[in-house]
Parts: structure tokens; C-alpha cells; sequence
């Protein structure tokens, strides 16, 4: 196996323990006994912060330009800025 599919696994492990570690605090902070809504908001609440960590991961390991997400303009040169007479 390469080390690329490896940090690949590795990285869906991390996020699929984020998830779970989420859901069970949640179900251990919910009253008893728990409804539909209680499992609803704590699944929610378990994906975001799972798909949080990845794209955190994925933005410090694989997106290491500063402009991979935004782009700046470029500046005009001066004499373009100039109002034409």
C-alpha cells in the first residue's frame, strides 16, 4: 500500500472517530430518555464538527499555498488608473 492511500485511511479513521466520540458525549449530555429530535441534533451536531475536522486536516496538509482558496487581483499599473483627458 502506498503511504498516500495510508494517510488517505488514515484521515477517514480520524474523521469517523471524531464522529463517534461526538455522538457519544452528546448521548451521555441528552436527558433521558432520548427523542427522535435529541438523536436529530446530535448526529447534526456530531457531522459538523466531523466535517470541520477534515477540512481543517485537508486545509493544512494538502492546501499549503496561501492563495489556494482565495485569489487576489492583481493592481493595475499606474498610468491605467489615470483618468483619461
Amino acid at each position: 500500500m502506498s503511504p498516500r492511500v495510508k494517510n488517505w485511511i488514515v484521515l477517514a479513521v480520524a474523521v469517523i472517530l471524531v464522529f463517534g466520540v461526538t455522538v457519544a458525549i452528546g448521548l451521555r449530555l441528552a436527558p433521558q430518555p432520548h427523542t427522535d429530535t435529541d438523536y436529530l441534533v446530535i448526529g447534526s451536531i456530531a457531522t459538523l464538527l466531523a466535517l470541520a475536522a477534515l477540512f481543517g486536516v485537508l486545509l493544512i496538509t494538502f492546501f499549503k499555498s496561501p492563495g489556494a482558496l482565495v485569489r487576489r487581483r492583481q493592481r493595475r499599473a499606474e498610468s491605467d488608473t489615470t483618468p483619461a483627458e
